[in-house]
């Protein structure tokens, strides 16, 4: 059972790869998890927050420099290099204005994964992404009017909730899981717990606009699976936790490989009539955001295993986000989301093939 939970995990690149021809070739294998696939994002984060030391997001969040530097970096570096390929490349309007909405999306949340089984610093890569993702709202609509001449309307407080629904409480579910499953029983902890938890369910059944059952989702994140480790008690802890250690990158990879799957399904006419110029743009827009990520981050001094981050963090974008965008703004021209569909599973797969070579040349990370 082990050896195939770290199959999955290892194997993530060919298996995005099979995913997606399959998506390709009978779309409908994989457009049917359209109504899940925010889920499919909150249950990579629970994954995450079990393998999450806490001890290495405090020594994150004690150096805020590092996480503005790197969030200053994904939002000059890639809009830029977007606009200059797709000017460079002479697209037409829709094409260069869907690299646009690629390059100024946030980092993708699947970098996250990637940063964990390449041997990267996971909470470095969860603060980049998360402020990078409360600033979108801001920032994405601003870059693509300036760049693109197109304005886009983004619901700031309608982000600011699918934010926390995906992100913060099932990755918060995580660490609580793993909290209770390593350290003593403490009454207070508890009670705070509780106390925090409730008022943020109430909060979002209230405000929020979700669905029951997706409060419900929230609730069995941040209530109902932290407490199976309490009641399991300090007797079977450990092996529980070692169970949750190699489960958890085998889910976060299975959710990315099937959201890869999805967005290619979605595109898949659009994709088919795409011409091989295209393709190769999005090649190289993700090759030169990880080599500008990574020498960057040796210029500011970075080491290894944050440097490592940063190239992961900037040459991977948050292009389902953008694909959502381009439909939803400009639906009347399709091949606007384009762009944002090749770049989401290419940069899966060359992300995920990298990873893989590091974790087999770990010290590549921690010289």
């Amino acid at each position: 059972m082990i050896t195939l939970l770290r199959f999955i995990a290892s194997a993530m690149a060919p298996l995005t790869l099979a995913a997606a021809i399959v998506g390709f070739i009978w779309p409908q294998t994989f457009t049917l998890f359209g109504s899940i696939f925010k889920e499919l994002f909150a249950a990579t984060m629970f994954a995450l927050g079990i393998v999450l030391n806490p001890d290495d997001l405090a020594n994150t969040l004690k150096q805020p420099q590092r996480i503005g530097l790197g969030v200053l970096t994904q939002y000059l570096v890639m809009p830029l290099l977007a606009f200059s390929i797709a000017s460079l490349a002479g697209l037409p309007p829709a094409l260069a204005l869907g690299f646009i909405i690629v390059g100024s999306a946030p980092g993708a949340m699947a970098s996250n994964v990637i940063v964990y089984l390449a041997g990267g610093v996971l909470a470095f890569s969860i603060a980049l992404t998360t402020v990078a993702t409360f600033l979108s709202p801001l920032l994405t609509p601003l870059l693509v009017k300036y760049l693109g001449g197109q304005f886009m309307d983004i619901s700031f407080w309608k982000l600011m909730w699918t934010i926390i629904y995906i992100l913060v409480v099932p990755l918060a579910g995580g660490m609580l899981l793993r909290h209770y499953l390593s350290q003593p029983f403490k009454a207070t902890f508890v009670i705070g717990h509780v106390l925090v938890a409730v008022l943020l369910i109430s909060l979002m059944y209230s405000q929020s606009g979700f669905a029951n059952w997706q409060i419900i989702l929230c609730a069995l994140f941040v209530l109902v699976l932290p407490f199976t480790g309490l009641l399991l008690g300090q007797g079977l802890s450990t092996i529980t936790l070692r169970w949750a250690r190699e489960i958890a990158p085998a889910i976060a990879s299975l959710a990315i490989i099937v959201i890869c799957a999805y967005a290619v399904a979605k595109n898949q006419q659009q994709i088919a009539n795409v011409g091989l110029i295209v393709f190769v743009l999005v090649v190289l827009l993700n090759g030169l955001g990880y080599l500008a990520g990574w020498y960057l981050a040796r210029l500011y001094r970075f080491d290894k295993a944050h440097q490592l981050t940063l190239s992961i963090e900037i040459g991977m974008q948050n292009a389902g986000m953008g694909v959502a965008l381009a439909l939803a703004h400009f639906g009347d021209q399709p091949e606007v989301a384009l762009p944002g569909a090749l770049f989401a599973v290419w940069c899966i797969i060359t992300a995920a093939g990298a990873s893989s070579w590091l974790r087999k040349n770990h010290a590549l990370v921690t010289d």
